[in-house]
């Protein structure tokens, strides 16, 4: 009786959960917007922008927490405090994107084009300054600009969320982004157990026994020479092979944390 109460109780604190984050996609462009545009443009708008939006994700997801419908650990949090990094992280389940961006206060990062054309996260966007995915050029030029201005830049290599039990799958923009700017990349794996919220479930498949727990390494970072990338080869060729490379890191560091939780 007592478990299925608290089933009962995650099912509808998940739903609370999804229309709070709704609604506030709705409201928090009416206050938001306006403040902002009243602010200096440039960095400085940048900045107020994406602390907001820190802001709130950072509260989503202390409140999930609170309501007992997740539990999350840290590793190598101090990692990501120096500025200025590519940090790729892979994107198992609809809340981890919440999370990472809720613990960066001043991060950018690289979002699908299709939000552009959402009227209610289109001028939010625009206003931090995130960059949408829709030309590869553009990236690349909107990426070195904000690095250069010391920005640590995220991006979720596989684009959607990945399905449980299929094997990882990575585009090439990421890699294109390293290779072109000769730069290290930051990794961080998540993984969720038991995998919820993942692609193609909807949102009240909740876990039969408790909250999900998610599970965020920053790991040390790679520099290009670690992937033992082929010299003088178009930088096409190169991020080919370093997407192959980043499958099989991503891959075995999923497989190592699963085979150690197993162990526990």
């Amino acid at each position: 009786m007592k478990r299925k109460l608290n089933w009962c109780w995650r099912l509808l604190a998940t739903g609370f959960s999804f229309s709070v984050f709704g609604i506030g996609g709705l409201i928090v462009p009416l206050y938001a917007v306006p403040w902002l545009l009243l602010t200096a443009g440039g960095p400085t708008r940048e900045r107020r922008a994406r602390w907001l939006v820190h802001t709130h994700f950072r509260f989503f997801i202390n409140m999930m927490r609170a309501l007992g419908i997740m539990t999350y650990e840290l590793k190598g949090l101090e990692r990501l405090r120096a500025p200025g990094q590519l940090i790729l992280a892979n994107h198992p389940s609809l809340v981890d994107v919440v999370l990472l961006i809720g613990l960066l206060p001043q991060a950018d990062c690289v979002v699908k084009g299709g939000l552009l054309r959402n009227p209610f996260m289109r001028t939010v966007i625009k206003l931090a300054g995130y960059i949408a995915n829709d030309n590869p050029e553009q990236v690349l030029n909107d990426a070195r600009a904000s690095l250069s201005r010391g920005n640590s830049l995220i991006i979720f290599p596989e684009g959607t969320r990945s399905v449980p039990g299929q094997s990882l799958r990575l585009q090439r923009g990421a890699a294109n982004v390293a290779v072109r700017l000769q730069l290290p990349i930051r990794p961080v794996v998540i993984t969720v157990t038991p995998p919820t919220l993942t692609k193609h479930v909807p949102w009240y498949h909740i876990p039969p026994q408790g909250p999900f727990h998610m599970s965020l390494r920053v790991m040390p970072e790679l520099a290009p020479g670690d992937f033992e990338l082929q010299q003088d080869v178009p930088a096409s060729l190169a991020a080919r092979y370093l997407t192959k490379k980043l499958e099989h890191y991503f891959t075995e560091e999923l497989t190592h944390y699963a085979g150690a939780r197993a162990r526990t």
